[in-house]
């Protein structure tokens, strides 16, 4: 069973973890391992619903730990979080990815698909995402 801990601005799994940083007024993603349907679900709509909550917040993905999502999960995602994201105000993503990348296919294709609502930029580090948010 997934134990999940919820306060106003963190979602914590095995899976993921979402946390507001109000400091650069991001919303961070960071994924632990593979995970799909309503544990790969919950926690996207959580950081959807804090995008919509910190106006003007950016969304920045941590993928290092790389995934691969399930077809399902895909269709969901293109058809549902990134127009829910789009109209809570995010206007930029970055992703944070190892620079040899074994998931490059799958990031590219979401990278296609994050850019026709949003500005996207990838790169290797968490300190990284917040310049290239502030530039």
């Amino acid at each position: 069973m997934n134990q999940v801990l919820k306060t106003e601005n963190d979602f914590d799994s095995v899976f993921c973890n979402v946390t507001y940083n109000s400091d650069e007024n991001v919303v961070l993603l960071t994924w632990k391992k593979f995970c799909s349907y309503d544990d790969y679900r919950e926690p996207t709509m959580f950081a959807c619903g804090l995008l919509e909550k910190h106006a003007g917040s950016s969304f920045v993905v941590d993928a290092r730990n790389g995934f691969e999502d399930e077809k399902e999960d895909v269709q969901w995602g293109f058809s549902v979080l990134l127009p829910a994201m789009s109209k809570a105000g995010c206007k930029k993503v970055v992703f944070i990815m190892n620079e040899v990348n074994e998931i490059e296919k799958e990031m590219d294709m979401w990278t296609k698909e994050f850019m026709k609502y949003f500005t996207v930029n990838k790169v290797t580090t968490y300190e990284e995402a917040v310049k290239n948010i502030n530039s």
